[in-house]
């Protein structure tokens, strides 16, 4: 009887209690640390989250969901202020990106036709010397390719192609970037 009590308590109770101080710390604690070498330590020591040389995640970006160890970042890149990462699923981020304030990242979403309301995940990948405009949000399952550019404000809910410049809700192509030689 005491172990099954105690069984029902961690699952009700410990659990859940342990896993919202664990986000809390992370995006309360940490996040707001003035010293970004203490948050990266954090970021990369405690969340297995894996940032390249030359990257620095800003103050007051946040983080969700059970996947942060799958979370990597290359090198040179610059993940601003409010930047949201809900990480069910993997996001890869490459070399030389560019994200504006307050981007946000989607692997999750929950499965309207199901009556359960199941949680489906899939992964984001954002290639070398993409640029991501302020407010941006970019839903799970998504390529954004090398070169391109994400307006401020655009919802990307299919995958964008190299160089391309793409804007709007949902982000439909404006053009192609005029020049492949960049030195960001």
């Amino acid at each position: 009887m005491l172990n099954a009590l105690r069984g029902w308590f961690n699952k009700r109770c410990a659990l859940p209690v342990m896993g919202f101080l664990r986000t809390w710390v992370l995006n309360v604690l940490i996040s707001n640390m003035p010293f970004s070498a203490l948050r990266n330590f954090y970021y990369r020591r405690v969340c297995g989250i894996s940032i390249g040389k030359g990257s620095e995640i800003w103050s007051g970006v946040r983080f969700a969901g059970g996947a942060m160890n799958k979370i990597t970042i290359g090198n040179h890149c610059s993940i601003p202020h409010y930047s949201f990462f809900v990480a069910g699923a993997k996001i890869s981020i490459g070399d030389h990106v560019v994200f504006g304030h307050a981007v946000e990242l989607y692997t999750s979403d929950h499965d309207p036709d199901d009556p359960e309301f199941s949680r489906r995940d899939a992964p984001i990948e954002i290639q070398d010397r993409a640029w991501i405009g302020s407010r941006a949000v970019i839903l799970k399952g998504v390529r954004i390719g090398e070169g391109a550019v994400v307006a401020a404000g655009s919802v990307v809910t299919k995958n964008v192609d190299a160089f391309s410049i793409v804007g709007g809700n949902p982000a439909r192509v404006i053009r192609v970037r005029g020049t492949r030689e960049f030195t960001y």
